[in-house]
């Protein structure tokens, strides 16, 4: 009732003029009325509603924000908020429609989240965990644990964000908000502003928030078909595929070389690691290497049922590369089923190949021993294939070129698998980036996809 009255009282009020020169008028007005004007003004006013323009300097403005208002609780002020309750009246009659808001997660390269700027924190945090991995196992909701966001001098907690709009926080093109999640360190989230725009009439709002994924797939894309049978990677490589696509639901697999670096794969899936330090001979040797460091079980599971430690790392070391310097920095502290370091022999002599599964890889896909950089080809440069795959959601990007040089954590254990992490990240445009566009079940569609999509180049 009192927002209404100011501004009804004011509606026709010049809105440039101070609170002083408001009061000012008023008082005039008030003096220059005669006793029977003043008695049916105030007769046909509410007390309730009844405000002295005297008491207006004194006036604190009423709480736009409750996450705001709320600075115990860990919400700090957001810039350029309704400083009266005038100010919020106005600005609600002239309500427009929203703006869509684009956003980018760091930890999820093809996500393209978009909410309306009517939407809260708690729906952007919302439709991150929904759409990108969040938490353990990248399986954890809003509501799973206490989280809270920061933006400039804005800080809020989980238990206010329903309180805060985005367009409260005024975000423009690259800003970016950070989510802590279940508030350890290691659990933050950058998310990025990649551009808004008004909403335009015939947009169905009821579809936000969503995920509009940037994916490109070209019109002549093929699935390959090698002619070799159709599960044959799947069953030569059990431990591999099984490991990829069903033993975790929180899965990244980097294979080949990163750039100039001396890192031809790394693989991680929330406990175990696996790296793969020298270059094989060819792409059957190259996914045995994983193959057998997919096949060790960590410490205690077989014997207790359950693991002996929070994570596993496992290098592979192929036979064929193997030198005194790998053996000692590998190998040197090894410890089964914590911390592994296999030397993987040729594959011609695994149990598989002996079985009949002995296709030349190199030649049933040609255009992945390119990128791999085992043959030439005049269309496809040298490169890496990015692999991720969340639950029933995957991403694929196939890069070439440089990678970004990582960050190294000071103090880390050195010989260990983690020396491989962080290394895939392009520096140049992906050759393709794909998000659940085509079907992806294990390592002969992987393959399949990946050669059918450089057939294109």
């Amino acid at each position: 009732m009192l927002d209404i009255h100011l501004y009804n009282m004011n509606m026709n009020m010049n809105f440039n003029m101070n609170q002083s020169s408001l009061k000012r008028a008023a008082n005039a007005s008030a003096a220059s009325a005669s006793p029977a004007k003043r008695a049916r003004h105030d007769s046909a006013t509410p007390p309730s509603a009844r405000i002295s323009l005297e008491s207006c300097d004194d006036h604190e403005p009423l709480p736009y924000n409750y996450c705001n208002q709320e600075e115990s609780a860990g919400c700090g002020n957001v810039a350029k908020q309704p400083s009266s309750p005038i100010v919020a009246a106005t600005s609600v009659a002239a309500a427009r429609r929203p703006v869509i808001l684009t956003f980018k997660a760091a930890h999820d390269k093809l996500a393209r989240l978009q909410l309306l700027s009517t939407h809260t924190l708690y729906d952007l945090v919302s439709t991150l965990c929904r759409h990108t991995p969040i938490g353990y196992e990248g399986t954890e909701g809003p509501n799973d644990h206490l989280w809270h966001i920061t933006y400039g001098n804005l800080k809020c907690k989980s238990d206010r964000a329903k309180q805060t709009r985005l367009e409260d926080l005024n975000l423009v093109k690259g800003s970016t908000i950070t989510l802590v999640y279940d508030y350890g360190s290691t659990s933050t989230y950058p998310i990025t502003v990649l551009g808004s725009w008004d909403a335009n009439y015939g947009e169905d709002l009821t579809s936000f928030p969503r995920n509009a994924p940037n994916s490109n797939i070209p019109t002549l894309y093929q699935k390959d078909q090698p002619g070799i049978n159709a599960n044959l990677l799947d069953m030569s490589f059990f431990n591999l595929n099984d490991w990829i696509f069903h033993k975790s639901n929180d899965v990244d697999v980097h294979l080949f070389q990163a750039g100039r670096k001396k890192n031809y794969g790394f693989m991680d899936n929330k406990f175990t690691s696996m790296y793969l330090p020298a270059k094989p001979d060819n792409l059957a040797n190259w996914l045995e290497c994983f193959n057998q460091c997919a096949s060790i079980k960590p410490a205690g599971l077989e014997e207790e049922g359950y693991t002996y430690y929070t994570w596993q790392s496992v290098v592979a070391l192929p036979q064929s590369k193997v030198t005194p310097q790998l053996i000692k920095k590998y190998r040197s502290n090894e410890k089964r089923g914590f911390c592994d370091a296999p030397i993987v022999q040729d594959y011609r002599t695994s149990p598989s190949y002996r079985m009949g599964f002995n296709v030349n890889l190199d030649n049933a896909f040609p255009k992945m021993a390119a990128l791999a950089g085992l043959r030439k080809d005049k269309r496809v440069p040298k490169g890496w294939v990015s692999f991720t795959r969340r639950g029933d959601k995957y991403t694929l990007v196939i890069c070439k070129g440089n990678a970004s040089e990582s960050r190294k954590s000071k103090g880390s254990p050195k010989g260990l698998a983690f020396e491989g992490e962080n290394q895939h990240e392009p520096v140049e445009e992906p050759l393709f980036q794909i998000s659940d566009g085509v079907e992806i079940r294990g390592l002969q569609d992987l393959f399949c996809v990946v050669e059918g999509l450089l057939r294109t180049l």
